[in-house]
């Protein structure tokens, strides 16, 4: 169910209250003390919109390929029509990047060209939209449990998809440097965008993150340190605690968080709810499965030399400098990635906005990293089935051989 085009000059943020806050480091390698990466959040026509991107091709070429995308993705959404729909608008404007950014490398035959990966998040009219590009992420995080709402457009990705790898053997794969879609490679790139929109509730948190925090930090550390610090501090020191995770497992990367937590979802007058949310807690996302180890049980706060129980540390891969785009056409050239950026000061806003509910998104992706696991009930009862059968093998033996 959606709602009708809003008349102009109606806000779809009407009665959407957020805490947003965001992070960047530029990370522990003397080599990339630029930071490339970039994001940036605005109030638009069309909804809170929250981007975040990782440049790529060189400190000059990757922050400008990061710093070009997020002013023509803002620009887009500011100047597109009223009358069409956010998530349209959204989609275009990661494709619009892409061409501006590819612009920026000079004439087609050049085979070194910068780039930069992208995942937007537009609220709106009581749901989420998010489209991306690259291996930059996008969580959404309800009650003690997170989801994934991105997958990896990266070659260890594929793999894991097609069986090939686990998610233990992902773990600093000499491929894990290798995406296979950004902005700025070919004129036209293909956005990812969800195929629902999220509905939203009030204490919904979403993360928008670069790898420079993901591939040090799994799913459950997002989640844990979320959690610790959300219920005791605000928006800006969960931001803060996660560049310095990221740091302390080595800190191989530029990193750049975003937070956003909902205050308030807001709803629309005049607006049919079939399903609205009642004095229970809201539902889960889409009625999907949460991510394996999400509910929280533990503080995170380990270097590299001491793992803890609930994180796997991640030392610094060798091949972390050299970043590279494997497009899908045989003869693409192959470019130098390098990444990370940062744009905006570290900031807390609260903000008015949003109206209305929208249908539940499709299940979200499970972890990119992970394939099927197995809960712990079912591990107890395959060790209490092996205990039985020891059992009677035992007694077997003693009425044969030793009565």
């Amino acid at each position: 169910m959606s709602a009708s085009p809003p008349e102009p000059g109606r806000l779809r943020t009407h009665g959407l209250r957020v805490e947003y806050a965001d992070a960047t480091d530029p990370g522990l390698d003397p080599a990339k003390k630029v930071n490339e990466d970039a994001c940036a959040y605005e109030e638009t026509p069309f909804g809170h919109l929250f981007v975040t991107c990782d440049g790529m091709g060189g400190h000059a070429g990757g922050k400008q390929a990061s710093n070009g995308a997020i002013s023509t993705i803002f620009n887009y959404v500011r100047n597109a029509p009223p009358d069409h729909e956010p998530r349209a608008v959204l989609k275009r404007s990661v494709e619009e990047a892409a061409r501006q950014v590819y612009a920026l490398g000079g004439p087609a035959t050049n085979t070194q060209r910068p780039g930069s990966t992208c995942v937007a998040l537009l609220l709106h009219d009581g749901q989420a939209d998010v489209a991306h590009v690259g291996d930059s992420r996008a969580y959404a995080l309800r009650g003690e449990q997170i989801y994934r709402l991105t997958r990896d457009h990266s070659m260890v990705q594929e793999m894991i998809d097609n069986g090939v790898l686990s998610e233990q053997d992902a773990i600093g794969h000499p491929d894990s440097n290798k995406i296979t879609r950004a902005l700025g490679m070919t004129p036209e790139v293909d956005v990812e965008l969800r195929d629902e929109a999220l509905e939203i509730y009030q204490g919904d948190i979403f993360v928008l993150a670069t790898d420079g925090l993901t591939d040090l930090a799994r799913n459950e550390d997002i989640m844990i340190t979320v959690t610790e610090y959300i219920n005791t501090r605000d928006a800006q020191a969960v931001c803060d605690e996660l560049v310095a995770l990221a740091n302390r497992r080595g800190g191989h990367d530029n990193i750049t968080v975003q937070l956003i937590r909902v205050l308030d979802a807001g709803r629309a007058p005049g607006l049919t709810i079939q399903q609205g949310p009642s004095q229970q807690a809201p539902p889960q996302l889409g009625g999907a499965t949460p991510l394996a180890g999400s509910r929280v049980n533990a503080t995170i706060d380990s270097g590299p030399a001491r793992p803890t129980a609930s994180a796997t540390v991640v030392q610094t891969p060798a091949f972390a400098e050299d970043h590279t785009v494997v497009l899908a056409a045989p003869t693409a050239p192959i470019v130098d990635r390098e990444t990370v950026t940062a744009v905006r000061g570290q900031q807390t806003v609260v903000n008015p906005a949003l109206r209305g509910i929208g249908r539940p998104a499709r299940p979200p992706l499970e972890s990119p990293t992970s394939g099927p696991q197995h809960p712990p009930a079912m591990m107890y009862l395959l060790l209490a089935m092996a205990g039985m059968i020891g059992l009677l093998l035992a007694l077997l033996f003693w009425a044969l051989v030793l009565r």
